[in-house]
């Protein structure tokens, strides 16, 4: 900026004292244009990069580098808001001046004051053109945040309805092995209970060893049998019972609709 601003006064002639205030506006504007082009750079930079891996599941959004955009635009609209009333300062304070004071250095009192006024309110619109491209990359950066937060919670939301899906299918495999195992566990206990065998290896009177069932066999079908069924219909009723009157309740109702049509 002191190079630049050194240049400017070098290739002029500075012969009246608000003529300095001038070169330095427009030198402060030139940064600041050039500022907020590197910025709005950098915001391009993170679109792009979002828009090519917005469909890959593995892209994760650089949030860090979003936040930190972020504060730079915020501090660049804020020496934006310093600028402009620096320069709308400088004109009220330049008018005061000029009522009070005499025509200098062959300018007559009403030929300066214009050309610096009409200066200093050409360089404020362009301030605050300036700001209002540096507003906008705020709005911009926030809304690429949002967009980044809602495309992570979506993926999020992917991967829960898959595990989801998963565990309904897990629960269905365990729900099958608790049936099976529903089905087999009171023969089981009443096997144990008992605690007897129904076959036995005995010898005929030729010497041969043969199978022989017991004759109290019936007995164990008579308990088993009865006790699975009573066990399951225990188990649906405790698990599924609201569901089980709902669904009767429902084809009560169809059956007294279909009466009533006969009817």
């Amino acid at each position: 900026m002191q190079a630049q601003l050194h240049n400017k006064i070098i290739s002029k002639k500075i012969y009246c004292p608000w003529k300095w205030q001038v070169l330095f506006i427009e030198t402060m504007r030139d940064l600041y244009d050039a500022s907020v082009w590197s910025l709005r750079d950098c915001v391009r930079k993170a679109e792009k990069s979002r828009s090519q891996n917005v469909h890959d599941d593995r892209f994760q959004p650089d949030f860090v580098y979003l936040h930190d955009m972020a504060r730079h635009v915020d501090h660049s609209n804020e020496t934006l808001d310093i600028a402009v009333d620096t320069v709308r300062c400088v004109r009220k304070s330049s008018k005061v001046f000029d009522s009070n004071s005499s025509s200098a250095h062959g300018i007559s009192r009403d030929e300066r004051p214009l050309e610096f006024q009409d200066r200093l309110f050409g360089l404020e619109k362009e301030l605050k053109g300036i700001k209002r491209r540096s507003q906008s990359l705020t709005e911009r950066l926030r809304s690429e945040i949002n967009l980044a937060f809602s495309l992570v919670a979506q993926r999020d939301s992917r991967v829960m309805v898959e595990i989801g899906q998963d565990s309904k299918s897990d629960n269905r495999n365990v729900r099958s092995i608790a049936i099976v195992g529903l089905i087999y566990l009171p023969g089981t206990f009443i096997s144990g209970l008992f605690g007897m065998s129904f076959f036995e290896l005995m010898e005929d009177g030729n010497g041969h060893h043969v199978w022989q069932v017991s004759e109290r066999l019936w007995l164990y079908w008579a308990i088993t049998i009865p006790l699975t069924v009573l066990t399951i219909i225990v188990w649906v009723v405790f698990f599924h019972g609201e569901g089980l009157k709902r669904h009767l309740g429902g084809l009560k109702r169809r059956s007294r609709g279909l009466i009533e049509v006969k009817a």
